[in-house]
């Protein structure tokens, strides 16, 4: 029995579309599989590039900690250019030669206070290391170990950890 012109030529075109749509498929069929990945390093990137801020919540008064990062910005060369008080915050502005540093130091209760350092290198890049010395170096204050010359007794347990090498 002879089959139509129209049926053979309609089976034809279908196995054709059929193998053309199944190259189209391979790369399609593995984008879900590519788009977390590909998320996940940009995100990468922009929360290195926009949220890579040092933070730190100390038990003490906003008022204690704004005066030992004040005598810390001091001891370090770091060049204060404006303190604002607000309701809840205190934000204090400086600059290095190359930065400019913003510390936030944010009421949470009267004796908890958390801190918050940023410092850029222009409109992208941020200096974590300096933010981190900034709070190591306000807690040094903090703890009178500045003025008492006690050594690692006075020092906050994380940072004896450090003196000791890590132990």
């Amino acid at each position: 029995m002879a089959r139509p012109a129209g049926l053979g030529r309609f089976i034809q075109m279908a196995v054709f579309a059929f193998f053309l749509s199944g190259c189209a498929a391979a790369p399609v069929a593995l984008l879900p599989a590519a788009v977390p990945a590909i998320i996940a390093g940009a995100g990468g990137g922009i929360t290195y590039t926009f949220t890579n801020i040092a933070y730190r919540t100390i038990t003490r008064p906003p008022e204690e900690i704004e005066r030992a990062t004040l005598r810390a910005m001091e001891k370090m060369s770091i060049r204060v250019e404006k303190l604002r008080h607000k309701e809840y915050d205190t934000e204090i502005y400086a600059r290095t030669r190359q930065l400019k540093i913003i510390v936030t130091l944010e009421r949470m209760t009267p004796t908890l206070t958390r801190m918050k350092v940023n410092a850029k290198k222009g409109l992208i890049f941020k200096d974590k290391n300096t933010a981190f010395e900034i709070i190591y170096q306000t807690e040094f204050f903090l703890t009178g170990a500045a003025d008492a010359e006690k050594g690692a007794q006075a020092l906050p347990k994380s940072m004896q950890e450090n003196l000791q090498g890590g132990r």
